[in-house]
């Protein structure tokens, strides 16, 4: 009789222990439009008082379930007991009878449950999950509190929320399994890189810059947009720090179809538009939301001294989240042509990390962004064409030079066979070679 009831007992402990598994589950994956629709539809439920203190009811849950599985486990070894009268043999059965069921119900078949029908599952049990919390009042926190105590994890800033790295591990692990694509990993890792990425690094540097001198004509104006395909460029006064505002292309056209070129005698910065200045460590993502809102699509980039450092537009902060946009009026040039004889011909604009990576070799620069910035760096000088500097045991050479100012454009890159790492002991050819023949050996006796 006894053993009988203690297993009515365990049981009824487990389909306890079920229910308040699949109810946590359901509360954690419940989507946050479906716990806005409850508070919406049912301001006074059971299930909306919990949404309007998840943690706290998460925290009864997971305490409930942890006491009615221990429980679970202690009627059947008291039955077990009872009826081998074996303290051994009862604890040794107990435990695998429990391990395996206990691994069925409450480890995995009310998860899924729960994580299915997230909504349904939140209302179905949300009575009971009033009523744990409501019997346990502060002892979950205290015992939440205690735990935190004890061992502090300094880099998770809320409990039970997931930091920076352990969502994109999550991603790539998911990545792994083909649950998500490997576009939509990347462009989650971009996401994620933003705040941490920059303009500098994504703007067009002042020497890449398209701009047209105020005292210009209208024909020149209308010249270069033809020419650089460009639909918005900086009007400059005396030199690229004297930006008297951005030229549109439209307003241009406007101009000449009104008649109104007679504007140009007194300078095109009267048709250009005011501009938008930010500085080059401003992050990517804070200057997108800005330029998202005050409906800018140029700004031009200052450095610490005030002076211009580059442009950077709405499509720059666009590609750096979603990839490269080539359209029809971009002349797309690959930044990396193989040669052959592992010799590579690349642009001098080619990011120092990707030419690293070229060779499988750290070239982590924090002075420099490009290739081209790296050789000038090395040699301490502007390049001109036969420039040559080896760093890291990668010969960079400069080949060709364009642009108005004549600066490098393309550079050789290869691999130095001779080049010894630093703190390495180089070998000297001579030490390792055969002796030569006693007959050829010089004779120094007298």
């Amino acid at each position: 009789m006894t053993s009988a009831v203690l297993i009515a007992a365990a049981i009824g402990f487990l389909c306890t222990a079920f229910v308040l598994t699949a109810a946590e589950t359901g509360l954690t994956y419940l989507p946050r439009s479906a716990a806005e629709a409850v508070e919406r539809d049912a301001p006074r439920s059971a299930a909306a008082k919990i949404l309007a203190s998840p943690a706290a009811h998460l925290h009864a849950l997971r305490f409930w379930r942890v006491w009615f599985e221990t429980a679970s486990a202690v009627a059947v070894a008291l039955a077990l007991l009872d009826a081998l009268e074996r303290v051994w043999l009862a604890a040794l059965l107990a435990t695998v009878v429990m391990a395996a069921v206990g691994f069925v119900l409450t480890g995995v078949s009310p998860r899924q449950i729960g994580r299915a029908n997230p909504v349904g599952t939140v209302r179905l049990t949300a009575g009971l999950v009033r009523v744990l919390r409501t019997v346990l009042g502060p002892v979950p926190g205290l015992l939440v509190r205690l735990g935190s105590a004890v061992a502090r994890d300094p880099g998770r800033a809320t409990p039970g929320h997931l930091t920076e790295e352990e969502l994109l591990e999550f991603v790539d692990r998911s990545t792994d399994q083909d649950l998500i694509e490997d576009d939509e990993a990347e462009l989650l890792h971009s996401v994620f890189d933003l705040d941490d990425t920059a303009v500098r690094a994504v703007m067009v540097p002042r020497t890449d810059m398209v701009a047209v001198d105020d005292d210009g004509t209208v024909e020149d104006a209308l010249n270069l947009f033809f020419r650089s395909g460009y639909s918005r460029i900086p009007v400059v006064g005396e030199s690229a720090d004297d930006v008297l505002g951005v030229l549109y292309q439209k307003d241009l056209a406007e101009a000449v179809h009104r008649g109104s070129t007679r504007l140009a005698a007194t300078g095109l910065s009267r048709l250009a538009r005011e501009v938008r200045y930010v500085p080059e460590s401003k992050k990517v993502n804070e200057l997108l939301r800005e330029m998202q809102r005050e409906s800018i699509h140029v700004a031009v980039v200052v450095d610490e001294y005030g002076g211009t450092a580059g442009l950077v537009t709405l499509e720059d902060l666009i590609e750096e989240l979603l990839g490269e946009i080539v359209d029809e009026y971009d002349r797309e040039k690959p930044e990396v042509v193989a040669l052959g004889g592992g010799r590579y011909r690349i642009s001098a604009a080619l990011g120092v990390e990707d030419l690293g990576d070229l060779f499988e070799v750290d070239l982590d620069d924090d002075e420099v962004d490009t290739a081209g910035g790296l050789l000038a760096k090395s040699i301490g000088r502007v390049p001109i064409v036969g420039s040559r500097a080896t760093v890291e045991g990668i010969v960079l050479e400069a080949v060709t030079l364009e642009g108005r100012r004549n600066r490098v454009g393309q550079l050789e890159v290869r691999r130095d066979p001779d080049w010894v790492p630093p703190g390495s002991t180089a070998v000297d050819p001579a030490a390792t070679a055969p002796a030569a023949p006693p007959s050829q050996q010089e004779d120094h006796h007298v």
